[in-house]
């Protein structure tokens, strides 16, 4: 492995977190609404194991989360 010291010089980029915007919290927000009332329907066993996995795969799609994929164990 090759090692190289860098000077006092030396220039990094610095990458600065963006904030969310509103439709963007508002998304998250559906999201987990949404994912709770599918929780809901599957503890009630009116949805399969199978639905519930299809549909929370729609929703994670559907509402292109900022926090969500962090969250989840599921792709």
């Amino acid at each position: 492995m090759r090692m190289t010291q860098l000077s006092p010089n030396h220039q990094t980029t610095e990458i600065k977190p963006s904030r969310p915007n509103k439709e963007q919290l508002q998304n998250e927000l559906n999201f987990h609404l949404a994912e709770k009332m599918l929780m809901k329907l599957y503890e009630e066993e009116l949805i399969s194991r199978e639905e519930f996995d299809q549909i929370s795969k729609l929703n994670r799609q559907k509402f292109n989360l900022l926090l969500g994929p962090l969250m989840c164990d599921k792709p």
